[in-house]
């Protein structure tokens, strides 16, 4: 038989009490190092499904593409071969604008007379200008547009806003496309392009969409959905912005459970080649007589636009060009006196 000494046993307990701290010290780091390896990896890992809409009652929330709403327009789309994809441009105005809508008749009809290879052609408006007591030079410019898209083969998309103004909300470029993206299930995907502007190369416009690969839908096993040198990802800010991006990719996608996807992208300014395909008027040279490399020209020049949404001329070698060639498509119409008499005696 051993007897223990009193500080033999001291020097036991003490050694004891010291290893059970250091064994719990341990477990904590471990513990600790294990929740930042699942946070890093949380951080760099794509998102599952961005931009899910699900049912709200708030027309400007998560439900406002997943409403009960008809059933878009089954618009016969036409193939070009060796173009892969379904593809379309849109003009959109929530603003009865004359001078806007017969800037965006414009580019209707230079992609139709140019041949590009993107044949969809799509205007969104709210759908009250159907009904609502307009002015003159607003009820012609209209008429226009409706014979326009007989000829030039384009798609008006009168868009259901009540819900959204009942609310209380103010119509507005990005309340617009967010209540009739849905109309785009159809497409692989919509370019939207700012008007007023004007066309200089149906080509180099035609290929932001086909030169490189677009994000699209989400898919975890194509890194080009999620991680895309080219676009770059902005989500529509309906109840923020009231304008969107000069130019702006939008794919709306069916998913699982009966979910919509919604993802928008604006194109990689810094990217060489790419990222002037669609500019402002800085983007165009002063001097339009001076030469310049086929391979630096611009496919569309966007316009500034002042408080009340015109189109500036101020710095704009364009304007002079762009006014005649509007003119001449929405022949009669007064469009430098629009821009004064917005407020005409209704008809």
């Amino acid at each position: 038989m051993v007897l223990l000494t009193h500080s033999t046993v001291s020097i036991i307990l003490s050694t004891g009490v010291v290893s059970i701290f250091t064994f719990l010290l341990f477990l904590s780091g471990y513990a600790l190092q294990q929740q930042s390896v699942r946070t890093i990896q949380n951080v760099i890992r794509p998102p599952e499904h961005p931009q899910v809409y699900k049912r709200s009652q708030d027309p400007l929330s998560d439900l406002d593409i997943e409403e009960d709403l008809e059933e878009p327009p089954q618009v016969h789309t036409k193939v070009t071969p060796g173009v892969e994809g379904n593809y379309a441009y849109l003009q959109l105005l929530s603003d009865p604008d004359p001078s806007n809508i017969c800037s965006a008749m414009l580019l209707f009809k230079q992609l139709s007379t140019n041949n590009s290879a993107i044949h969809d052609r799509l205007f969104m408006y709210p759908s009250y200008w159907d009904t609502m007591t307009i002015s003159k030079p607003v009820s012609t410019a209209l008429s226009l547009l409706r014979d326009a898209s007989l000829k030039y083969d384009i798609w008006l998309l009168p868009i259901d806003m009540s819900a959204a103004t009942a609310a209380g909300y103010t119509a507005t470029d990005t309340k617009l496309l967010r209540l009739g993206q849905i109309q785009f299930m159809q497409y692989d995907g919509v370019l939207y392009l700012q008007t007023p502007g004007l066309l200089l190369d149906s080509a180099k416009l035609d290929s932001m969409l086909l030169s490189r690969p677009l994000p699209l839908r989400h898919d975890k096993s194509r890194v080009e959905s999620y991680n895309n040198e080219a676009w770059i990802s902005m989500p529509l800010r309906a109840e923020q912005d009231a304008n969107l991006p000069p130019v702006y990719l939008v794919t709306v996608n069916n998913i699982e459970n009966g979910n919509i996807e919604a993802r928008a992208h604006i194109p990689n300014l810094a990217l060489e080649g790419f990222g002037r395909i669609v500019t402002g008027p800085w983007g165009v040279p002063a001097d339009l007589d001076a030469e310049i490399n086929p391979a630096e020209q611009p496919g569309y020049v966007f316009f500034q636009r002042d408080d009340e949404g015109h189109a500036k001329w101020e710095n704009n070698p364009l304007f002079g060009s762009w006014r005649a060639q509007q003119s001449e498509i929405c022949e009669g119409l007064d469009l430098d006196g629009t821009l004064d008499n917005d407020n005409d005696d209704d008809l």
